[in-house]
């Protein structure tokens, strides 16, 4: 009779304990999944801005990409639901299109920042689509 006793509240107290640290994972993963939105949420609204500012959006949507990493692995281990599992590859999805796009258009500085001039001064949709044809020509890249 103790030896049950002792048995059952052996793991009783190791179940606790590890109850315990499931909480604090839960709580780290959703601390990180909301940075993970956040810097998400910052680079996209700044990928829309002129030139300069894309860097911004470059920078956050690294960070992001870093942070919805650590994110997937703290929701993994903190055994949280599937739902939140797919929303975050998901996320990582988007961020990882949002990186490359941004950083082609910080990469191709000269050609971007004549994009952005060009559609600047359009007034007209013809103009406009000339500033497109003009971005597909990749103009401003030679000189």
């Amino acid at each position: 009779m103790t030896q049950q006793g002792t048995g059952q509240s052996g793991p009783g107290r190791a179940g606790t304990g590890q109850g315990r640290p499931d909480g604090e994972a839960a709580a780290s993963a959703r601390l990180w999944l909301r940075l993970f939105l956040m810097t998400l949420l910052g680079s996209v609204l700044a990928s829309n801005l002129v030139l300069p500012w894309k860097v911004l959006a470059l920078v956050l949507a690294l960070f992001a990409l870093g942070a919805g990493v650590v994110a997937l692995v703290k929701a993994i281990a903190a055994k949280l639901p599937r739902l939140v599992l797919v929303a975050t590859s998901i996320g990582l999805a988007a961020t990882l299109f949002l990186v490359t796009g941004t950083g082609a258009s910080v990469l191709l500085w000269r050609v971007t920042q004549t994009y952005e001039d060009c559609m600047s001064q359009a007034l007209t949709l013809d103009a406009q689509g000339q500033c497109e044809d003009g971005l597909r020509k990749l103009e401003g890249l030679g000189g």
